[in-house]
């Protein structure tokens, strides 16, 4: 099972509102205020594999964006590879160093790094060192959170009664939000994370 962390600040209020423009789109007036986010604070996405927080909702910013701040324990699973439909994903390391699948090829990125792993190309992410992995995660797209909120929910309700039954479950999950999940371009060094637990664990 997945069970990387995913840690960060905070989220204050939803803002709500349509967007004025003017000009075709040249000027634009955002009803959504500034937001500030303080390290010790936050609000949580339930999450099976990972707790989360989230920084920045997408109906908090006119170019629905969000984002994430992610702590991945060593040797640990981030996602499986997969394949956006709806949605770019953007990652930038802040600490530690973070394995991904990208292009085909598998990149270990370090601090300050940036990796732009955008819809219809398949890719994943892990942390396969031995130390924590902090990192900001962003989406383009308003699909992505609707995913992350029900895969708990999808579970309480489904009871898988194994890691491959709860694996098809969030694949059904994923498909319904325009995410394809394709296991079969795993790389090597990945695998192992995503492995079944061993009889006896």
């Amino acid at each position: 099972m997945l069970k990387s962390i995913l840690v960060s600040g905070a989220m204050m209020g939803l803002a709500a509102g349509a967007h004025a423009h003017e000009d075709g789109g040249a000027d634009h007036a955002s009803d959504h205020p500034d937001k500030v986010v303080s390290a010790d604070t936050g609000a949580s996405v339930e999450n099976p594999f990972h707790p989360v927080r989230l920084l920045l909702a997408n109906d908090e910013s006119a170019g629905s964006v969000t984002i994430y701040e992610f702590l991945l324990p060593p040797q640990s699973p981030g996602s499986p590879p997969h394949t956006h439909t709806q949605e770019d994903e953007y990652f930038y390391v802040l600490e530690g160093s973070l394995d991904i699948l990208s292009g085909g090829e598998v990149k270990r990125l370090q601090p300050g790094d940036f990796a732009a792993l955008n819809r219809g190309h398949a890719h994943m992410f892990w942390n396969g060192s031995d130390t924590d992995t902090k990192l900001l995660m962003m989406t383009t797209g308003s699909s992505f959170e609707a995913f992350m909120e029900g895969v708990s929910p999808r579970l309480a309700e489904q009871k898988p009664g194994s890691p491959a039954e709860a694996g098809a479950v969030i694949g059904q999950l994923a498909a319904e939000h325009g995410i394809e999940i394709s296991m079969e371009t795993m790389p090597e060094e990945a695998a192992p994370y995503y492995a079944p637990p061993a009889e006896g664990d």
